[in-house]
């Protein structure tokens, strides 16, 4: 804090500061001096936290705020008083301010004047609209990314059924056009909320992982599954298989065996491949991460939002065989155990 002087504080610095300060409307406005004493506050009584003004003239920002405040407050008041407008954030319990100033003479001295405005509501929206924007982005890669196997599936069979007209060929083109609506569907309201692990029904995900397993091109891979449930939502938990069973197939190579089963608190979905280096394993959840497992930057983006929106957190370990092993468990209180 700046060294004091040996002005007083009786007889603060009035001029027009008074008419102004008195009637700034929605906010506080401050005019404090070099010992970062408030000489002038106003309105009477402060909007935010009905203070009376009166009771903050003469004292300085140590004396009026908590320590941790004050240490911020310091260094900008500091550089106001220097000549340097000031603008910045402050956090007032559960309030966020935001705070502009700017150095004045008067008398031959140098002052600064604070201005003060509640913009916790402004910064909520701004929050808002900006994971808003980051769904939108990630819902548009979802899309893209879970659309291609059905679409793939369906282009083959197409060309499949010109070539030996077996009606087989157009059931499963029918199979995979329900399942571009259903992903459709579900990806729509997954980009839109966090879902309710209250409206979910009782799956059977041993059941759902097979479902998965067929629409995916598996090559001669193996998946071995446990009997394991859990409440959910069957075409999400779907597109959760496909994302982890396309990413093993392709990366852990054509004969790689994936195993599906319980935990005490959730399952797990784990491979025989080459694994993951420890030093990976939290990016490849991070959406547009592309080097190594992760393939697109989607598919693991899309497995974490779907465990987050059926109430479990999705760890990334060493396979039992070598390969990568996903764990998922329930956070306290939000989902049922798999049994």
């Amino acid at each position: 804090m700046c060294d004091s002087d040996s002005r007083s504080t009786e007889d603060p610095p009035e001029g027009g500061y008074r008419t102004l300060i008195d009637n700034f409307p929605n906010g506080v406005i401050v005019l404090f001096d070099s010992d970062l004493r408030y000489r002038i506050v106003g309105p009477e009584v402060l909007p935010f936290s009905k203070r009376e003004a009166a009771t903050m003239v003469g004292k300085d920002i140590f004396e009026l705020f908590p320590s941790e405040t004050a240490a911020r407050l310091e260094p900008p008041l500091e550089s106001t008083l220097e000549g340097s407008a000031e603008s910045l954030d402050v956090e007032f319990g559960e309030h966020v301010h935001h705070l502009e100033t700017a150095p004045v003479e008067i008398d031959g001295d140098e002052y600064g004047v604070l201005v003060t405005q509640d913009v916790s509501e402004a910064r909520e929206t701004e929050r808002t609209l900006k994971r808003q924007n980051e769904r939108l982005d990630q819902f548009a890669s979802m899309i893209s990314h879970d659309l291609r196997n059905p679409l793939n599936v369906a282009a083959g069979r197409l060309e499949l059924f010109r070539e030996t007209n077996d009606a087989d060929h157009l059931t499963a083109i029918e199979d995979s056009l329900d399942r571009i609506d259903e992903l459709t569907t579900d990806l729509t309201g997954l980009a839109r909320s966090e879902g309710s692990v209250e409206d979910y029904e009782t799956v059977s995900l041993d059941a759902v992982a097979r479902s998965a397993w067929k629409m995916i091109d598996t090559r001669e891979a193996t998946l071995e599954t446990e009997p394991c449930s859990i409440a959910g939502d069957e075409s999400q938990l779907q597109a959760l298989f496909e994302n982890l069973f396309r990413n093993a197939v392709g990366h852990g190579g054509a004969s790689v065996t994936v195993r599906v089963g319980p935990l005490a608190d959730g399952f797990y979905v784990e491979d025989s491949g080459k694994g993951i280096p420890a030093e990976k394993r939290d990016a490849v959840f991070e959406h547009g991460f592309t080097t190594g497992y992760s393939g697109t930057g989607t598919g693991l983006t899309i497995v974490q939002r779907i465990a987050a929106a059926h109430g479990f957190d999705v760890s990334l370990l060493d396979g039992s065989a070598g390969g990568a092993r996903f764990e998922f468990h329930e956070r306290d209180g939000e989902s049922e155990s798999a049994s």
